[in-house]
Parts: structure tokens; C-alpha cells; sequence
């Protein structure tokens, strides 16, 4: 399933095979030849009067292809789906030496890296961390199905978390211009079919990333910028590695793996994974921070102090609850200046006192809320653990938005859902949450241009 919608019209264009100089394409079982041109493509789909085309089993729409992109959107076509070369010739069998990798790696960046491995997994944050940490158990080290969803899990994680930062860049900048593009994200079908994943559990976020490459609004993350450079040449290892490590999650998605083939697939992605994240070793210099709550502090004769009360999504708590007054949340008092409220906000430091003693300077942070959440901020329990949730979609019907847990696992063959997975709707009316009501509005409010400018 792709992020665009499915091939409209009375002709059926699918890319078959790509070569340095030309691409063949099949239009309703008519095969022509044109030259490798982004030009070329838009010539021949404007013959056919169609904007859409077919790429590697996914539908584009050609205006969100660009001539950044071009290659890495038809590149997709050729048969060889492989792990490169240089990796397969020194395949990661221990199962320690993943870990060291990543904390040389992380070393560069010129963090202080622990030898502890739940420690050095900590850097990438929540949303990744989470399903290293699950590798490291013995489920996770048991050679099987499940053990190999969590590393698919880990990677599509992290093209996720990726997505996030970028939509979060264009939302603050209020720029719509990728707002067709952007509209059909945000329209994805939120609920499960028959009990099965949700839309989004299938979305190209390759193709959404790489396609905003381009956009002008300013990267808060500049990091982001050059891994796309290197995703984007489809001559690097990190190409061939992308769609690696998509084309297998597919399948295993699919049900099309076999247990026979783990014992030489599972070295394979673990290699494959462990390079990709080598090459994000940059997200070590940011922290993950839920703001769950800023109160004021401010008598006769005193500064104006704003406590703020937070809990960073870095390194996993000891207990699902605590016994103090704000859980697993801590506090810090900032004079003068505060923050987004009830947000979840990415921060460049390695530090989060120093970065939330900072909060004056409103480029050193962004909010990835709404579409990242900490749904223990709306609750209405005192005591709490950061519960962090990402947008899936929105009701066809209904007018409602729809969010997952973001430790949720992979059902896989034979299930068709799993019961530790959890899932929040945001409704226009939420009786038994009323604090939601104010996430719907933000959710609403934050939407609405894109949808208009898509109009």
C-alpha cells in the first residue's frame, strides 16, 4: 500500500524496468521506451491524460515527483533488491557487536557514549529505542518471526520519527506548498480493517521524506538534510539498504517469509539495520521531551517563574507508575519564559536542563505535537508515565482522529491483532477524557490550511 492514492483513470502506466540511460513502461500491456528524464515522464503521462503512474508495486503522483527524486522514485523498479555487497561480505552474527557499532558511531558525535548497551540505545530516543531495547531481550534474540518484526519495527520507526521532524518543520513555517502531498498523509485511514493494521502501518514514508526534501522551510534538524543527499544517490550503500530493509518488512507484512529463511535473513537485516542507524548517529545531539504541564510562580516582590513539569523520552522508566506527586515526571523552574504546554518537543542539546534553561531561544526547539502526543498529559490521573502516541489517520466518517501507542508491534502470521497494543480516537466530544477536546482542536486547527491549500 503506498501514501498515494491508487491509479485513477482508464490507463494503467507501470514502470517495469529501469536502466542507466532509459525506463520501459507498460501502459495497459503496451510496453514503450523513453529516455531517463523526469521531462520524458511528465511528456508521456500528459499524452495519457493521467497523473499517476506505478513504481515497485506503489502509486505516485507525478507532482510529487521532482528532479531530487526522480531516481530515487523509479531506481525502485530494478529487480535487485539486495543488501550491498560490502555489507553481506561482513555480516553482524554477534549478538553484542550491533551495539558496539552503534556506540562508536554515536562516539563521533562527540557524546559522552556509556558501555551499557540500554544506555547507548537511549541516544535515538523513544520512538527507535524502543524496539532496540525489545532486540536485546531473549524474544528479541530468539531467531524467529517476532524477533525480526522488531528490528522491521526499529527501522520503519525511524523513517517515522524522521517524517515527524519535517511535517513539524512545516507546520511551524505555516508552508502549504507541499499541501497535496501532505493532505493525503493526514487523510490516511485511521481505523484497522477487520481487526487488521491501519493504513498508516503500510505508508510509504520513504517517498513522503525524500519528496520534502526540497521544500524551503528552515531545517531544524540540519542533519536530516545530508542523510537525504546520501538516501537520495542511488548509487550509495544507504539507498540499496533502504529498500532492502522495506522490501523485507513488506514481506514479512505480507506473510511471504518463510522460517526457513531466517537463519541466513535475520544477519541480513540486523547488518542492514545497524548501518542505517550508524548513519542517524546525529539524533544523539537531541533530546525527546514531554512538557506535561507549566504552572506559574509569581508573588509581590518576585520574578515571574514558570515551573515546568516534564518527562524525558529517552531511556526507559524502572516502573509504569511512581509513587511522588507528578509520577515520572520531573520538574524545573525557568524564569521569565515557557514553553508549549501539554507538547512533545525536540531539542538541540544533549542536556535537557540546560536545553529547557534555554527556552528563550524558540530555534532551539520544536514541537512535534500534535501528531506526536503524550496521551498522559490528557488523562486524568496525577500520577504518570509518559505515554507517547503518533497520528495513524482520521475517520472517514465521523470526524475523528486516531493515534497508536508507540511500542504497538507487528501482528504477525496467524494474528490479526495483539492485545498490548493500544490505540486513542480523538473525538469531536470526549466524555471520559474532556482534556481530549483540546487536542481535537489543535488537531483540527493545525490541519486545516493544508486541507484548504490541497482544495
Amino acid at each position: 500500500m503506498s501514501n498515494q492514492a491508487e491509479v485513477q483513470g482508464n490507463q494503467n502506466i507501470v514502470i517495469q524496468e529501469v536502466s542507466e540511460s532509459s525506463i520501459t513502461i507498460n501502459v495497459d500491456g503496451e510496453s514503450k521506451e523513453i529516455r531517463k528524464e523526469l521531462s520524458e515522464l511528465k511528456e508521456l503521462l500528459k499524452d495519457y491524460q493521467s497523473q499517476m503512474f506505478e513504481a515497485a508495486g506503489k502509486a505516485f503522483n507525478i507532482a510529487t515527483v521532482t528532479e531530487g527524486n526522480f531516481d530515487f522514485v523509479v531506481d525502485q523498479s530494478r529487480t535487485d533488491k539486495s543488501l550491498p555487497e560490502e555489507l553481506r561480505q561482513d555480516l553482524i552474527t554477534d549478538r553484542n557487536r550491533w551495539i558496539q557499532s552503534l556506540k562508536q558511531e554515536l562516539q563521533k558525535q562527540r557524546v559522552a557514549v556509556p558501555n551499557n548497551p540500554s544506555e547507548i540505545i537511549n541516544y535515538y530516543g523513544w520512538l527507535i529505542e524502543v524496539f532496540l531495547q525489545k532486540m536485546l531481550t531473549p524474544p528479541g534474540q530468539a531467531g524467529d518471526l517476532r524477533s525480526l518484526s522488531f528490528m522491521t519495527e526499529a527501522w520503519f520507526s525511524s523513517i517515522r520519527y524522521l517524517t515527524l521532524i519535517r511535517l513539524a518543520e512545516l507546520i511551524k513555517h505555516e508552508d502549504t506548498s507541499q499541501a497535496g502531498l501532505l493532505n493525503a498523509y493526514f487523510q490516511l485511514n485511521g481505523n484497522p480493517f477487520d481487526g487488521q493494521l491501519a493504513e498508516e502501518s503500510n505508508y510509504d514514508y520513504l517517498n513522503l521524506l525524500t519528496s520534502l526534501a526540497e521544500v524551503d522551510a528552515e531545517p531544524f534538524v540540519a542533519e536530516i538534510g545530508r542523510f537525504l543527499d546520501l538516501l537520495l544517490d542511488t548509487e550509495s550503500d544507504l539507498y540499496a539498504t533502504s529498500l532492502f530493509l522495506e522490501t523485507q518488512r513488506n514481506r514479512l507484512i505480507r506473510q511471504e517469509i518463510k522460517e526457513a529463511e531466517l537463519p541466513e535473513l535475520i544477519p541480513q537485516y540486523l547488518t542492514g539495520l545497524t548501518y542505517w542507524l550508524r548513519k542517524l548517529a546525529f539524533l544523539a545531539k537531541y533530546r525527546l521531551v514531554s512538557i506535561k504541564d507549566i504552572n506559574l510562580s509569581y508573588r509581590l516582590g518576585s520574578t515571574k517563574s514558570f515551573v515546568h513539569l516534564y518527562g524525558e523520552l529517552h531511556g526507559m522508566y524502572d516502573q509504569a507508575f511512581s509513587d511522588s506527586e507528578s509520577g515520572d515526571y520531573n520538574t524545573i523552574i525557568v524564569d521569565q519564559y515557557f514553553t508549549y504546554n501539554h507538547s512533545v518537543l525536540l531539542f538541540k542539546g544533549t542536556h535537557i536542563s540546560s536545553c529547557l534553561e534555554n527556552i528563550q531561544d524558540d530555534s532551539s526547539y520544536i514541537s512535534l505535537s500534535p501528531l506526536l502526543i503524550d496521551q498522559s498529559v490528557f488523562a486524568n490521573k496525577n500520577t504518570q508515565t509518559p505515554e507517547v502516541f503518533y497520528y495513524i489517520g482520521q475517520s472517514k466518517r465521523g470526524r475523528r482522529f486516531h493515534f497508536a501507542q508507540y511500542k504497538n508491534e507487528l501482528p504477525l502470521q496467524g494474528q490479526t491483532s495483539l492485545t498490548s497494543n493500544k490505540s486513542l480516537t480523538v473525538s469531536v466530544e470526549n466524555t471520559k477524557q474532556p482534556k481530549l477536546n483540546d487536542l481535537y482542536e489543535q488537531m483540527d486547527a493545525v490541519l486545516k490550511p493544508f486541507k484548504s491549500a490541497a482544495s
